[in-house]
């Protein structure tokens, strides 16, 4: 199991970056590689279900997501979601309000299974991968915010 942990802060409060983020119907558009939704079942809230596809040195990789955790405390709000199929992980998001801004905080746990790896001849490289992935979605997050 590898881990990625990266941070970024956006020019936008928490609230209006945690409505944006944890609304699944917005993913696609902003998290790099990823599919838009299909068999969405639920609004967003704990429980809700989809499949997607994750794009992957060019292999589409089928997914699916449960929403596991989706909660406001003070000025933070959490999200968490369970992925499985082609790549298994889990995923915590943390919004913190950070001066008239808000730290967004993401931390992911994943293994690809051995067909997958078996492809590449290097782990490193999707290591590699993975990571510039993170921060290029982070990044995306943070454009799309900040865009009045």
């Amino acid at each position: 199991m590898w881990a990625i942990r990266k941070s970024i802060v956006i020019d936008r409060s928490v609230e209006e970056v945690f409505n944006y983020a944890s609304n699944p119907v917005y993913w696609h558009q902003w998290y790099t590689g990823l599919s838009e939704l299909e068999n969405l079942k639920g609004d967003g809230e704990v429980g809700t279900t989809m499949d997607m596809k994750y794009t992957l040195l060019g292999m589409n990789l089928p997914i699916s997501l449960e929403v596991m955790e989706k909660s406001r405390a003070g000025n933070s709000r959490f999200w968490n979601g369970h992925i499985s199929g082609a790549i298994n992980s889990k995923q915590s998001w943390t919004y913190h309000t950070e001066g008239t801004g808000t730290e967004v905080k993401f931390e992911m746990e994943y293994e690809l299974p051995g067909s997958v790896l078996g492809k590449v001849a290097n782990k490193l490289i999707v290591k590699k991968l993975m990571d510039n992935s993170a921060e290029q979605t982070l990044k995306n997050l943070k454009d799309i915010c900040e865009t009045d």
